[in-house]
């Protein structure tokens, strides 16, 4: 808590977003595109976990709209856009965890 019993930026009841994560984030730097209902985009996937993925990308996408994360070599995961802000993009995927382990094989370990 801050000052005079408040919670601080980024908390929510006293918790950071990071200590609310279910899954382990993983940095990588992996060339991906997404496929929106508007297009395609390329993209660079730089956080990822068996929950979603931080991207990296020029230009707005819709949110809470399904895409597809499209990972060469790896293959694709279904996911919703849930936030995005100065070129960063948020998905939760909608796969479940066995099956984004799966698509991630032994390219990363989670």
């Amino acid at each position: 808590m801050g000052i005079g019993g408040k919670a601080e930026a980024g908390t929510v009841n006293g918790t950071s977003w990071q200590e609310r994560r279910r899954h382990r984030r993983k940095p990588v730097m992996w060339a991906a595109r997404l496929e929106t209902a508007s297009g395609v985009v390329d993209c660079t996937a730089f956080d990822l976990s068996l929950g979603g993925a931080k991207l990296r990308l020029d230009g707005p996408v819709a949110l809470h709209h399904p895409v597809q994360l499209v990972l060469a070599r790896l293959g694709v995961i279904a996911a919703e856009a849930v936030w995005q802000g100065d070129g960063t993009l948020g998905l939760r995927f909608t796969e479940p965890a066995e099956t984004v382990r799966a698509v991630l094989g032994c390219a990363l370990p989670l």
